[in-house]
């Protein structure tokens, strides 16, 4: 199914948030040191995640109603892979590491495969149009230019 091209650059960054998990799991892979991933973790949380988030519970969220059941499992994701990478930017371990990949990919793919196609079908036009240039007016594509590509070398 193709996306609403209001929500868009959203499904954008879910490649980026995917792509987290893949460079998480080559690392550990690679035995890289935890620290190491975990440097790269906290980089990526605060200049792409974080951002992501807001943006998709400040614009998105706010247009259905808080009881909305989707929404709130959203929320609840959020809040959990947030509470992951503090408790890993102070204590890498692998286990943690392995779950915040696991937790992004299962928020992902619940992102893209159930929460935007309800909200494209329960949003009217204007409704998503609004959405859309509130995202044009704020969003900042994330760019990476992490200076260690631990995914890519050996220990």
């Amino acid at each position: 199914m193709k996306r609403n091209i209001n929500l868009q650059e959203l499904s954008k960054d879910h490649h980026h948030g995917l792509l987290l998990g893949w460079k998480i799991r080559q690392g550990l892979q690679r035995k890289i040191a935890p620290e190491a991933i975990k440097n790269y973790v906290s980089y990526f949380v605060n200049e792409a995640l974080l951002p992501h988030f807001r943006e998709e519970e400040e614009v998105i969220f706010s247009s259905l109603a808080d009881t909305d059941n989707l929404i709130q499992e959203a929320l609840k994701e959020h809040s959990q892979i947030e509470d992951l990478a503090k408790r890993i930017s102070k204590k890498p371990n692998t286990e943690n590491l392995n779950l915040l990949a696991d937790l992004l990919d299962a928020h992902i793919r619940f992102e893209e495969r159930t929460l935007f196609p309800h909200l494209e079908q329960n949003l009217t036009a204007e409704v998503l149009e609004s959405i859309g240039q509130e995202l044009k007016n704020r969003h900042q594509p994330f760019i990476e230019n992490y200076p260690d590509e631990f995914w890519k070398r050996s220990n």
